[in-house]
């Protein structure tokens, strides 16, 4: 017998213990770092030793010019500012090489954690915030993010410190001198705060108008088609320039503020010079000051001007990457899926609640902001057989799968899925109790292989999967690929519609699951394909719940409990009778003549009980 006709039914029961774990929004430092505490320690170790080489560098020069003026051999001087040099360039490059496998690292494991967050967030938030917004915190947000702790612990620590210390060489050859060098650096430093104050709106702004053109390039490619068929394809051009447009005043701005800061540094490094070169010539002429020493300050001061670079780049960089963390922060505080159960105290299953696979009970609920799409909705879908979920478009048949899933919640009333209060499932045991082939079937990104395996929760076998694919009808077409079960799908090398849905209710027959939900299996199937199906469909009823929503007569007909829905205001639903009594040859089989309609509107299969 197929794979998928009997099943290891061992999941965790409703309400069980077990931990829960829950993503912590804070992007803290300390978070961040992660497992890069090493390779950050190697790169504040280099650039410590990269500024204690630039600081020998004005000792140096003063001992060489002293030896020329006593007219002494320079070569040890000479060697002394060549090593330390070189000393400095490799500790640079060193730095720079630990800093960016440590930036890599961070941004990797920071994207694994975001995108694993968006992907267990509720799917209408998915849906309100857009692939393109998402797809743009995943990526940009996060490169951005990754510069925080390589600006925050090694770039500013560090420079910070060689400021520090080269104010205190200047100072100890020539404190009048270091006083005037400093004035001169705080007076270009003014206007310096203020173009830092608007680097990290103006990062805001761009990373935001980046999102937008995101979102409007990713739900275009997702519309092409329907684009070139109404030849649109230059009013889409024409909104993404618009959005391009924005994108690059906003980075125009961001570039200024940037551009800004080199030269504010080096206006205070020429201010500087300035008056550093007047006075030190009067306190030379008065033998205050020696030409060794004022060679070494005049080095020193060259000097200084690389951390304070590195300060104001390094405010800008920090401000720019703590505007992209707050966005991350904001994706980060969403509440997940709520894996555990949504009762405090889970219903214990009753004898009316197991006597049936799905009960809704007085149900109500409605989308934000809209009208409900249902209203006071009370069913009840018996322990085996298919059942079909019937009515106009928008009445809320794909509303109701969403709700049994928990893919939604309801305003009001009860559900209970297999013999538990829905909110006293564990999500992951619900799931995998319940298989959901939902109304546009997807094509998972990779093999046929890959696309038949993910709700298997125990190893497949290659037969399994043929199998599979011959009960849906799809295994000539598969065998026909030049890859067969390896061949790979999307990006250009897709199935056609019909083949995309058979793919999926494949993948669902493969679970091993007490409950199936179908929205509109058979639809966009030729006549032969959908007998084939619901010749499967009848297989798996037979001994388990099967819930169809569909529009098409050959379903209704070989359905043996019916649902009909009705647009809101929904009066109670009322009991559909078939259209005609031909059923298919495998659907006929061992059944009871239609008898008169239960109170909640379905025929029982022979030798199953009254609800109680």
């Amino acid at each position: 017998m197929s794979r998928f006709l009997l099943h290891d039914r061992r999941s965790a029961s409703p309400g069980t213990e077990r931990p829960a774990t829950l993503l912590q929004p804070s992007l803290s430092l300390r978070r961040l770092v992660g497992g890069s505490r090493a390779l950050l320690a190697g790169a504040t170790a280099a650039a410590c030793g990269a500024t204690i080489a630039g600081l020998a560098l004005p000792w140096a020069v003063k001992a060489a010019v002293a030896a020329l003026a006593r007219h002494q051999p320079v070569t040890g001087p000479v060697a002394w500012l060549a090593a330390a040099a070189l000393g400095a360039a490799a500790c640079q490059a060193g730095c720079g090489w630990l800093l960016a496998r440590s930036e890599e690292q961070l941004v990797r494991r920071l994207r694994h954690r975001v995108a694993g967050h968006v992907l267990r967030l509720p799917l209408p938030v998915v849906h309100s915030h857009g692939a393109g917004d998402l797809t743009a915190r995943i990526t940009s947000d996060a490169a951005l993010t990754g510069t925080v702790v390589a600006t925050a612990l090694v770039h500013l620590p560090v420079a910070a410190v060689g400021t520090v210390a080269t104010l205190t060489v200047m100072a100890c050859l020539d404190l009048p001198l270091t006083a005037l060098a400093a004035g001169s650096f705080a007076l270009a430093g003014l206007p310096l705060a203020g173009v830092l104050a608007r680097t990290r709106r103006a990062a805001t702004a761009q990373q935001e108008a980046l999102a937008r053109l995101a979102q409007r390039l990713t739900a275009q490619l997702a519309a092409l088609t329907t684009l070139k068929a109404h030849r649109r394809e230059a009013a889409a051009a024409g909104a993404l320039d618009q959005d391009a447009a924005d994108l690059g005043s906003a980075s125009a701005t961001a570039a200024r503020l940037h551009a800004l800061i080199g030269p504010l540094v080096g206006l205070g490094q020429q201010l500087a010079l300035v008056t550093v070169t007047s006075a030190a010539a009067w306190r030379i002429a008065s033998g205050a000051l020696s030409p060794a020493a004022f060679s070494a300050f005049f080095f020193a001061l060259l000097y200084l001007s690389s951390p304070l670079t590195v300060t104001a780049l390094g405010l800008g960089q920090l401000r720019t990457g703590l505007a992209a963390r707050s966005r991350l922060e904001r994706l980060l505080t969403l509440a997940p899926e709520s894996e555990a159960p949504l009762r405090a105290r889970p219903c214990p299953p009753t004898r009316s609640t197991t006597r049936a696979a799905v009960t809704f009970t007085d149900v109500t609920f409605a989308h934000p902001g809209a009208d409900p799409a249902l209203r006071h909705l009370s069913f009840t879908v018996p322990t085996r057989g298919l059942t079909a979920l019937t009515g106009p478009s928008g009445a809320g048949k794909s509303t109701v799968l969403a709700l049994i899933g928990r893919f939604a919640h309801p305003g009001q009333g009860q559900i209970h899925v297999l013999g538990a209060e829905i909110g006293s499932w564990w999500l992951t045991d619900l799931r995998r109790r319940v298989a959901y082939l939902e109304q546009e079937p997807t094509v998972l990104e990779g093999t046929v292989r890959h696309n038949l395996r993910p709700g298997a929760t125990t190893p497949l076998r290659e037969a399994d999967l043929w199998q599979a694919l011959e009960t849906v009808g799809l295994d000539e077409a598969v065998r026909r690929l030049p890859a067969k079960l390896d061949a790979p799908l999307g990006r250009g090398q897709d199935l056609s519609g019909g083949q995309r849905r058979r793919l999926a209710l494949a993948r669902v027959l493969l679970t091993e699951a007490d409950l199936f939900l179908l929205d509109e299996p058979t639809s966009q199937l030729d006549p032969a394909s959908e007998q084939q199906v619901l010749r499967a469909l009848d297989r798996l009823s037979a001994n388990r719940p099967v819930l169809v929503s569909t529009h098409q007569p050959a379903t209704l007909r070989q359905a043996l409990h019916t649902v009909t829905l009705s647009p809101p205001p929904l009066a109670a639903p009322t009991p559909h009778r078939p259209v005609s009594p031909v059923p298919s040859p495998s659907a006929g089989a061992g059944r009871r003549p239609p008898a008169p309609s239960t109170p909640m509107h379905t025929r029982l299969p022979e030798g199953e009980d009254s609800p109680a």
